[in-house]
C-alpha cells in the first residue's frame, strides 16, 4: 500500500500557495500603509498654514495695539496690513475695528491660509482712547 501522507522535514520550503499568500497579505499591507501617506502630507500642509497664519495675525495685531489706529469703523484688507510683504501665496488678511463702549475700539484680525481654516485674533484697545476721529 502507498501512503500518500507526508511528513514535515525541518529542511522543506513552504509550498507555492503559501508563499502567493504571503506575499499578497504583505502587499495588501503596503497599499493600505501607503494610501495613509498623502492624508498625512494635507494635514501637515494645514497645519503648517494655520502656524504662519496665527503668526501673521499676531504681529498685525501687535503693530494695532503699539502704534495709533485702526479707529472705529475703519477697515482694511491684506494690502494695508504693516506685514502685507510677508505674507505667502494664497493667503489673505483683512482688520475690522469697532466702537465697543467708550472710548475702547475692538480690533478683529483676520488671515485665511489657503488649505486651512481661517484664524481671527480680537482685541481691545484702549491706548488711544482719548483720540477721537
Amino acid at each position: 500500500m502507498i501512503s500518500t501522507s507526508r511528513t514535515m522535514n525541518p529542511e522543506d520550503g513552504f509550498t507555492l500557495v503559501e508563499t502567493l499568500i504571503a506575499v499578497a497579505l504583505m502587499a495588501g499591507a503596503f497599499l493600505s500603509l501607503a494610501g495613509a501617506i498623502p492624508l498625512a502630507a494635507m494635514i501637515n500642509r494645514g497645519a503648517l498654514e494655520r502656524q504662519q497664519a496665527i503668526s501673521l495675525a499676531q504681529v498685525q495685531m501687535e503693530y494695532f495695539l503699539t502704534n495709533p489706529g485702526p479707529y472705529p469703523g475703519d477697515s482694511g484688507t491684506q494690502a494695508d496690513f504693516q506685514n502685507a510683504a510677508d505674507f505667502p501665496l494664497g493667503f489673505t488678511g483683512a482688520y475690522n475695528a469697532y466702537s465697543f463702549g467708550t472710548g475702547l475700539t475692538l480690533i478683529v484680525v483676520d488671515v485665511n491660509p489657503p488649505h486651512a481654516s481661517k484664524v481671527e485674533l480680537s482685541a481691545i484697545d484702549t491706548t488711544f482712547s482719548n483720540i477721537t476721529n
